[in-house]
């Protein structure tokens, strides 16, 4: 034999077995990526449902708050006016109280004044 054929022979089984190292690669690379194609259709197959369930439930949600809002509203419409008539209710009820006291410190003080009138007319009239 000469050296070229060793070499060609040589040459051959590292390409076989690099050829036979691929092989063992690849089969189980194969099944991975089989499995995983595999994983992928189901998870398109489940996720569709999700999807639209999720779809509906955030639809549902989004009509739940927005019918807060109009009940937020409501309540504030409802609290202005209240605190419109409690205005009144002040107003109505104090007016006529500061106005019966104001009458009463003045007849008071006329009352005193009065008194005190009388009383330095009786000393003058004493003296």
């Amino acid at each position: 034999m000469t050296s070229l054929e060793i070499v060609g022979l040589i040459a051959i089984i590292l390409i076989s077995v690099f050829a036979l190292i691929g092989i063992i690669i690849a089969i189980p690379l194969l099944r991975l990526i089989n499995k995983i194609r595999f994983m992928a259709e189901k998870l398109n197959e489940n996720l569709i449902p999700v999807v639209e369930k999720l779809n509906d439930t955030v639809s549902n949600l989004n009509t739940e708050v927005s019918s807060i809002a109009d009940l937020t509203q409501s309540v504030s419409s409802i609290v202005v006016q209240l605190e419109k008539v409690v205005r009144l209710a002040r107003f109505i009820v104090t007016s006529p109280i500061i106005k019966i006291i104001s009458t009463s410190a003045g007849i008071i003080s006329s009352l005193i004044e009065k008194n005190d009138v009388e009383n330095k007319n009786e000393e003058e009239d004493n003296e």
